[in-house]
């Protein structure tokens, strides 16, 4: 584990040391601030200093092909929130990779995966995870572990926490793939339940039905008609 008191990024700082030579499986890299932490979407993820868990791992999932890589994805994803259950309810995860605790959000994932011809060479999963933070400004639905729970967690606790089931759903991508499928798809936010979605046709009412191997969301609208969609195409309306 490498931590610093103050990165721009970590995912940034990790694919430095990625491009400086062989990086092992499960290198972290924790920092106390990041000056441009970012998010899904070209977002950036805003954190108070010392208060929170802003973190990124490295690793070398070169066993999974590349049209199935989301599975990487929904590995941290139920790693997180279970991590995150362990202190409050309900925890869900709001496609394709945000933690959420009722209807706000406690966790963003931003996974950066470098290809080499057909395989995934290198994955950057960086995490921000608000734990002991109670004020937010400029985003519209955080929350942390601390105003969830009501009391001050331990970081380095809930790191470990994270790091040991992440590496055991890690090592179960190839050979438990339909379980962590079927174990994301159970623990969407809104899954099932007919809600407002945007996309660029404008809003309908739709329902999530499922996520496919590549990470296409699958959306029956009001009509019965099946709408997939990547990453950016549509939008939850909260």
């Amino acid at each position: 584990m490498i931590k610093i008191e103050e990165l721009c990024s970590t995912n940034d700082y990790a694919s430095e040391i990625v491009s400086k030579g062989f990086v092992p499986d499960f290198t972290a890299i924790v920092t106390e601030f990041q000056t441009k932490g970012r998010g899904q979407r070209g977002n950036y993820w805003v954190s108070e200093a010392g208060q929170n868990l802003l973190f990124s791992i490295i690793v070398h999932p070169t066993e999974i092909p590349i049209k199935e890589q989301f599975i990487l994805s929904q590995a941290v994803s139920l790693a997180l929130r279970e991590v995150v259950s362990l202190y409050c309810e309900p925890v869900s995860i709001k496609w394709p990779n945000d933690i959420y605790v009722g209807n706000k959000k406690v966790a963003g994932i931003l996974i950066e995966n470098s290809i080499r011809e057909k395989e995934i060479e290198t994955a950057i999963i960086g995490i921000g995870l608000n734990i002991n933070q109670l004020g937010f400004e400029g985003v519209p639905n955080p929350t942390s572990l601390r105003a969830e729970s009501g009391h001050e967690l331990n970081r380095d606790e809930v790191l470990a926490q994270f790091l040991s089931r992440f590496r055991q759903l890690y090592g179960e991508m190839s050979t438990n793939a339909v379980a962590i499928r079927s174990e994301y798809k159970a623990r969407l936010y809104e899954y099932g339940k007919m809600r407002q979605y945007k996309d660029a046709t404008g809003t309908f009412s739709g329902q999530i039905i499922d996520v496919d191997a590549d990470g296409q969301l699958l959306i029956a609208d009001a009509n019965g008609d099946l709408r997939r969609y990547y990453f950016k195409e549509v939008e939850y309306l909260l």
